[in-house]
């Protein structure tokens, strides 16, 4: 099964380029590798998650709904970091675009950490 984690390791590469190709691209990475771990551990869960564009407003809803404190903050990072993905997929012109790309991964990198420990919390042993 693919590591959707090694996109935030591409994009981080990308982020560091020059080029207004690689730096979008970067937020876009970044973007899906976040999208992909949490739709995946809301499989793991037992939700059904459509393989349409509609599962993005479903996974970032589902944790936004949850009455844990991480879930919602996920929410949060991954709808700002969503309409970043857009923004760089779709606009023509994006202002200040070095700030952009490091506001983005930014919030990638907050909104990594905490679906990593999601992550962790599934592959550990459960306690009694």
């Amino acid at each position: 099964m693919f590591d959707w984690f090694e996109y935030f390791d591409l994009a981080k590469s990308l982020a560091q380029q020059n080029d207004e190709a690689s730096q979008r691209s970067a937020v876009s990475r970044a973007y899906y590798a976040a999208f992909c771990n949490a739709r995946n551990w809301l499989r793991r869960e037992g939700l059904s998650i459509p393989k349409t564009g509609k599962a993005h407003e479903i996974v970032w809803n589902q944790y936004e709904s949850s009455s844990e404190r991480q879930h919602r903050l996920i929410a949060q990072y991954g709808k700002r970091l969503r309409r970043k993905r857009t923004e760089v997929d779709y606009d023509d012109e994006i202002r200040n675009l070095d700030y952009f790309v490091q506001d983005a991964m930014e919030t990638a990198s907050r909104l990594i950490v905490l679906l990593r420990s999601l992550s962790d919390f599934m592959s550990s042993p459960p306690t009694n």
